[in-house]
């Protein structure tokens, strides 16, 4: 039997140290449900750990976990980790383009905070292109994190049951249109695949 597809999830801290809020139980409810979704999670508070961390997603022994769950405080196109006032912390499109040039062929990556994707659909598509992913997804707009999170775990439920494919892709995008239009529309929900 094949080892099943895994989620690779980066994480920043959400609300500070008083807020313990976290992707862990998601991730370890997609793995103990009939899902059975493996995961690895990793905490990066700076723009170095996540460079880090996404070095290392692109290595052969993390293949299986080919869907990358960016769960970190974002702008319109930019990453906020830690200490949002600090310019040199933030980490833009152009440089995660950059990061990953030509090295995402057959990965999805999805986006978790408000407004990420908030950009012109041609930027987003060059940066598909650009990275070679199968798709990418995240918010348009600004969205209320417990709700997002049950909606985000029902998008990589639905990817983990199709092939890695741009059909699969799509056949995951139109049950999640068909099924969640109304949650779509609020949260901005984009969904761009490989052309």
């Amino acid at each position: 039997m094949a080892r099943a597809r895994g989620v690779f999830c980066i994480e920043a801290d959400w609300f500070g140290l008083a807020h313990p809020m976290s992707m862990k139980p998601v991730l370890d409810l997609l793995a103990g449900s009939d899902a059975r979704i493996p995961f690895v999670l990793r905490d990066a508070v700076t723009r170095a750990e996540i460079e880090f961390y996404l070095r290392r997603w692109l290595q052969a022994r993390y293949r299986r976990f080919d869907l990358l769950w960016m769960a970190i405080h974002t702008r319109p196109g930019e990453l906020l980790p830690g200490d949002m006032r600090k310019p040199e912390e933030r980490l833009g499109l152009d440089t995660l383009e950059a990061l990953l040039k030509g090295k995402c062929r057959g990965r999805i990556l999805h986006f978790s905070g408000c407004r990420f994707l908030k950009l012109p659909p041609a930027r987003i598509t060059r940066f598909v292109k650009a990275t070679r992913a199968l798709s990418v997804s995240g918010f348009a707009r600004e969205v209320p994190w417990l709700e997002a999170t049950i909606f985000e775990a029902y998008w990589l439920t639905l990817l983990n049951y199709e092939p890695r494919t741009r059909a699969g892709v799509r056949t995951a995008a139109r049950i999640m249109r068909r099924e969640q239009g109304p949650l779509c529309d609020r949260y901005g929900f984009v969904i761009r695949t490989a052309p």
